[in-house]
């Protein structure tokens, strides 16, 4: 499943160069994740677990400025023990790719790193997979 959310860039997200800071990409892809695992029913964050990133990669290919609208792209790749790799795209609304990479995350509760339980596992499986 390739979950699709669209946004519009406010002022607030840009820099000094009228053109959208590099972190508000990585931003808009964090509420994608969360979008893509509330829809599948996975809890996002709860007091004794949540879900960090530990690797993050990027590519910016193209700038966003202020009232730009952004196509945000998010899949999930990988379904690991505890850890999770999503692969994303923003796009530009003719289409063109202006930024794309992958971001890892990994399943903490209180005691650290923990393994994925195997009801989440098979809704992230599924929706792998959709």
């Amino acid at each position: 499943m390739v979950f699709k959310q669209t946004r519009r860039v406010v002022f607030c997200e840009t820099d000094a160069s009228g053109r959208v800071h590099f972190t508000q990409i990585l931003k808009w892809v964090e509420e994608a994740e969360h979008g893509f695992l509330e829809k599948i029913g996975v809890s996002v964050f709860s007091p004794s677990q949540g879900w960090p990133r530990v690797k993050v990669e990027c590519s910016y290919r193209q700038p966003f400025q202020f009232g730009d609208e952004a196509k945000i792209e998010l899949e999930l790749l990988v379904v690991g023990a505890s850890s999770l790799t999503w692969g994303f795209q923003v796009r530009a609304v003719d289409g063109a790719t202006a930024a794309e990479g992958a971001v890892v995350t990994v399943l903490v509760s209180e005691d650290g790193k923990q393994e994925i339980p195997a009801k989440m596992r098979a809704l992230l499986e599924r929706a792998k997979k959709a």
